[in-house]
């Protein structure tokens, strides 16, 4: 939900509904936006680069036009999506999810490259997300392309770029262990190029399926790929902060993540994922469960 205010010296002033950047960039779905002193949001939006800053009700999208909005922005930001009906629905469960959802009321689902998705949960696992970023940015420097938009960063490298590299070369990003993983399964994309449109097309169920497939690939990886890349808001991936929450808050006790799994979706149902979001951030900003 969404509403171009005004286009001025190819500056776009957009307001958004249900949107706080600091909410929707700090709750652990994405690691290439960050904010500089002044409060300018920057990231990487496939090949565009993105500068933002955040008034309050509205945000200033610099040098963007109408046109690039629409292309990149919309479907990114899932703008299209009613978050007030989905927080006013989430928020009758119980007063713990509406308090989780009244202190991150800005949370939005991004809608990231499947891809990009993949391969940057697959660094996160048993990872520091300062670390991951790292990681993330030597890798985009090392393999990527240059972006529009007058910016130092690279692209996300696409399959050819990752299956087509030497794992000697992806070490020098420093992802240890983890560069093994992303060299067998760039192969495996790399074989078939097809094969990354085809899987998205598939059911949930089965997209986790073939996830769970791939080298490295677990659980809470499968479903933080099916949640931030759009394709389930049902997913429910379950780190340290979000089983203490539900463990707290819910079981008051210590349980095993299939039966939290189980819990979410009966629960919280088809959202059972952005209920995730607002448990997680609630949870690590409130320092649940410690």
């Amino acid at each position: 939900m969404f509403r171009i205010v005004s286009s001025q010296n190819n500056n776009l002033e957009v307001e958004i509904n249900d949107f706080n950047p600091h909410h929707t960039f700090l709750c652990g779905q994405c690691f290439r936006w960050n904010a500089d002193k002044g409060g300018i949001w920057t990231g990487i939006i496939s090949d565009l680069g993105v500068r933002l800053i955040w008034n309050g009700r509205t945000c200033t999208f610099l040098n963007m036009s109408e046109s690039e909005f629409t292309d990149y922005c919309v479907r990114y930001f899932d703008l299209e999506t009613d978050y007030g009906k989905i927080k006013a629905e989430l928020a009758k469960k119980d007063e713990n999810l509406k308090a989780a959802v009244f202190h991150g009321y800005g949370i939005r689902l991004l809608r990231q490259d499947f891809w990009e998705t993949l391969i940057s949960f697959l660094i996160s696992q048993n990872n520091n997300i300062p670390r991951i970023k790292k990681i993330i940015e030597s890798l985009c420097s090392h393999f990527g392309l240059p972006v529009r938009g007058g910016f130092s960063q690279k692209t996300f490298p696409g399959v050819p770029a990752l299956a087509n590299a030497p794992l000697d070369e992806l070490n020098i990003c420093r992802g240890g262990y983890r560069c093994r993983y992303i060299s067998k399964t760039a192969a495996i994309f790399g074989q078939t190029p097809s094969l990354e449109s085809n899987i998205q097309k598939l059911p949930p169920a089965e997209i986790r399926k073939f996830l769970l497939s791939l080298p490295g690939i677990g659980e809470k990886v499968a479903d933080c790929v099916l949640l931030y890349s759009g394709l389930d808001r049902s997913a429910f991936p379950i780190d340290r902060w979000v089983k203490r929450v539900i463990e707290t808050l819910y079981f008051k006790r210590e349980t095993d993540v299939n039966s939290i799994r189980e819990f979410a979706r009966d629960y919280f149902g088809d959202n059972a994922g952005i209920a995730q979001q607002y448990l997680f951030y609630y949870a690590r900003e409130q320092k649940i469960g410690v």
